[in-house]
């Protein structure tokens, strides 16, 4: 039996999640996606992709049904203050972690939260902890005994070596290297291409080789 399904967002990124989902149905058949939730009221009704705007930000109120929802939007801070307010207001909808097939193998030894995203192609080894509330694009390689909290976004193509601690609120740009036993401090920024080298503490921009604090 599926399960109803609907993205907060409506621009490129939830496109991707929406395809990420069809991936998922193709191994085994999990998601009846609703469509889109767009803060323009506006767009409802158009096409993105594949699939429907279908709502605003008014589409959840006097929701009284089971619903699974993902946040597709660019922003940290705002994909943070959706995902609480939403599960405080709307007990009975859930955030699933939307795993792809080719990434779902490599989940052994890894322990997940809730609402995280992980894209194709990313490779997992053992004893990591994920938090809740990720994205982990595609083509990443994440090592022994990486910890990642809450509400972090990294991008294709990042390596995390062993042991790395990557706290919560951070992005963590495409390409980029994180070598081992290296501590990211809350809501820290390592920019596309980097290669870090120190930890980085709270609140700061890092970026090239060796990747260094901007102001």
């Amino acid at each position: 039996m599926t399960k109803d399904i609907i993205i907060i967002g409506a621009g490129g990124h939830a496109k991707e999640i929406a395809y990420l989902i069809e991936d998922i149905n193709m191994e085994k058949k999990t998601w009846n996606l609703l469509g889109y939730i767009d803060r323009d009221k506006s767009n409802i009704g158009k096409l993105n992709g594949k699939y429907e705007i279908v709502g605003d930000d008014t589409f959840f109120k006097g929701f009284n049904s089971e619903l699974n929802l993902v946040v597709a939007i660019g922003s940290l801070d705002k994909v943070k203050t959706i995902y609480k307010n939403i599960s405080i207001k709307y007990p009975k909808i859930k955030f699933p972690n939307l795993i792809h097939p080719s990434a779902s193998k490599y989940i052994r030894d890894v322990s997940i939260g809730i609402g995280n995203i992980i894209c194709a192609g990313n490779i997992f080894t053992t004893d990591i902890q994920i938090g809740s509330y990720n994205c982990i694009n595609r083509g990443c390689n994440i090592s022994h005994d990486v910890i990642i909290g809450d509400y972090c976004v990294i991008n294709p193509g990042v390596n995390i070596s062993g042991g790395v601690i990557i706290k919560s609120s951070c992005l963590i740009g495409t390409g980029s290297t994180i070598l081992q036993y290296l501590i990211i401090g809350e809501n820290s920024i390592v920019g596309a291409g980097a290669v870090v080298t120190k930890d980085v503490k709270s609140g700061n921009t890092v970026v090239g080789i060796p990747a260094e604090p901007i102001s």
